[in-house]
């Protein structure tokens, strides 16, 4: 069977959804509650009414006839309207179906097939606008059994003029703004009318959720804010910044065009190449616990004075601590020893005037010349020894 075929077949023969007329009236609307859905291969009405054009089609009741059916798949089907924009209703929920013209593969006479095109706003919160059906089916299972949890404490997002928003049902949402709206201090006179886009998951707490609530960036779960010239409320995690000499400005002081990610726990992950941090001013890393950087090859540190410690970067230039280089350190101790082993040689064998040994010095030269050889297999200056790290290096 070739594609063209076999596509005609899916689209007029199983997926009809009990039309297939030709020329249809596409404006008339009808509405239905959601009985049933298939979400994906398992479902047992999958293959008849389509196989993968019914992924996320509805079983759903007309609204304008009073059904008692309670077998599925003797119920109207609706196919989802859109490949690309996607909002899958909950069983409950009415959706409004409309014939679609759906051009014949051969090019024939247009078939048509019901689609859903919206779910209906029952109570203009996002969660969800079940509406149940008690007079036909009271115990409808609005969770689709244990899959979708309706909550009350979901609000919907506050709006501004000439707002565009996406909510999703949990209290996530997106939002392009740039108009004012009580309860944000991000615009005002000053920069209304610039663009701002919130990307926010989890809400605060509310006792209940038909109020509008405007985003948290410090009490929602997380967030990212893409802002062109506005000031956040960001409280920062860690104000330790005793490594700069003119301190950046605070998160919540900082006016103007800048990106901010704030969440409970931030990972970035380049599973195929590099993470780059790159800035013209400077790049700040604070915490109240430790900084902790491995490398399983090796960890370069480059500028033109590097500072270890406060004291380090604020002490007077005569009182700095400067780090010694390993081997011209050793070849330096090498000198000294080789200078102290002739000495104590010499004094092992020192005499007086008149030829008599000095016991005392004698006895110290003695005593030396292992204590200095021992000292002396210590250092290396041309390579590796016990006295040089072999891990860390400098210039």
């Amino acid at each position: 069977m070739s594609y063209k075929t076999t596509l005609n077949s899916l689209i007029t023969s199983r997926g009809s959804g009990g039309s297939s007329k030709s020329s249809p009236n596409t404006a008339t609307a009808v509405y239905g509650r959601v009985v049933d859905i298939i979400l994906d291969e398992n479902h047992p009405e999958y293959l008849n009414k389509g196989g993968g054009l019914a992924i996320n089609g509805v079983f759903y009741k007309p609204l304008n006839k009073a059904f008692g059916e309670t077998i599925t798949s003797r119920l109207p089907f609706a196919f989802q309207n859109s490949s690309h924009i996607k909002t899958i209703p909950v069983v409950g929920e009415i959706v409004e179906v409309v014939n679609t013209n759906t051009p014949s593969a051969l090019g024939k006479d247009n078939k048509t097939r019901k689609t859903y095109s919206k779910i209906v706003n029952i109570w203009n919160n996002p969660n969800s606008s079940i509406y149940p059906d008690i007079l036909n089916n009271e115990d409808l299972d609005v969770t689709s059994n244990g899959a979708f949890k309706e909550l009350s404490d979901v609000n919907p997002i506050k709006s501004a003029p000439g707002d565009i928003q996406i909510e999703g049902r949990q209290g996530q949402s997106l939002r392009f703004t740039g108009g004012k709206v009580k309860g944000t201090s991000y615009i005002n006179d000053s920069n209304v009318g610039k663009p701002l886009i919130i990307v926010s998951n989890g809400q605060s707490t509310t006792e209940q959720g038909f109020t509008t609530l405007a985003e948290n960036i410090n009490d929602d779960s997380s967030s990212i804010y893409m802002a062109s010239d506005h000031q956040l409320p960001l409280i920062q995690a860690s104000e330790k910044r005793e490594a700069y000499d003119e301190q950046p400005e605070k998160a919540d002081q900082f006016k103007g065009n800048q990106v901010v990610i704030n969440g409970g726990r931030l990972y970035f992950n380049a599973k195929e190449n590099d993470i780059q941090l790159s800035s013209v001013s400077s790049i700040g890393l604070n915490t109240e616990g430790s900084i902790n950087i491995d490398g399983s090859s090796y960890l370069c540190l480059d500028a033109p004075i590097i500072y270890l410690g406060v004291k380090a970067r604020t002490s007077p230039d005569s009182n700095r601590e400067a780090v010694l280089l390993g081997n011209q350190t050793e070849a330096f101790l090498e000198n000294v020893l080789n200078l102290l082993e002739g000495m104590a040689k010499d004094m092992a064998k020192a005499k007086t005037i008149k030829g008599h040994p000095i016991p005392a010095i004698n006895k110290r030269g003695v005593q030396a010349q292992p204590v200095i050889r021992q000292l002396k297999n210590l250092i290396n200056p041309s390579g590796p020894s016990q006295l040089k790290s072999k891990k860390v290096f400098t210039e």
